[in-house]
């Protein structure tokens, strides 16, 4: 399981839906090399990784902001409360009953059936963290035989998510 996926590192390329499904393959690559280095960040400092306490699941149904009650697919593995992700939507809820997470605070925006919804205070840091190094890569990878801008914009976009991972790795909070 990744921290992110092609939809976040499509965005950040510019790609279409056609565009990234034909670059499927290279893109989970570089998702799944970004999320073995935000593992190997973690580890360096002592801290848990992050992937051996994700959770993640989607909506069944749609959510409004302001919402008070979140329905899952699966809840089940979901803590009774706590803090979570719903796509670059930060949350916390203080019940759960069957599939729904209740009490639930700090929906800012609409969001539709099927969007991912990740447990943890650091699911949304953690998935822009990914996103930035797998583009990174990305554009690394591509840019070898060519010339242009995107080595300067792969190198940015590293040094921008490494600076925040070894933040978040040895902190070991987003705050």
């Amino acid at each position: 399981m990744g921290y992110c996926d092609s939809i976040d590192v499509g965005m950040r390329l510019g790609l279409n839906n056609a565009q990234r499904q034909q670059a499927a393959t290279k893109l989970a690559s570089h998702i799944r090399r970004a999320s073995i280095e935000i593992d190997q960040e973690f580890n360096y400092y002592g801290r848990t990784t992050p992937s051996s306490a994700l959770v993640e699941n989607t909506l069944n149904g749609a959510v409004s902001a302001g919402a008070t009650t979140i329905t899952l697919t699966d809840a089940s593995s979901f803590s009774e409360s706590g803090k979570g992700d719903i796509d670059g939507d930060s949350f916390a809820w203080s019940g759960k009953s069957s599939n729904d997470l209740t009490g639930v605070t700090g929906v800012s925006v609409d969001h539709l059936t099927g969007v991912k919804v990740q447990e943890g205070e650091m699911a949304h840091v953690l998935r822009e963290i990914c996103a930035d190094i797998a583009t990174a890569l990305y554009l690394e990878d591509e840019s070898t035989f060519q010339r242009d801008d995107d080595g300067l914009r792969a190198g940015a976009l590293r040094e921008r998510a490494i600076h925040g991972l070894r933040r978040l790795a040895h902190l070991g909070s987003v705050i």
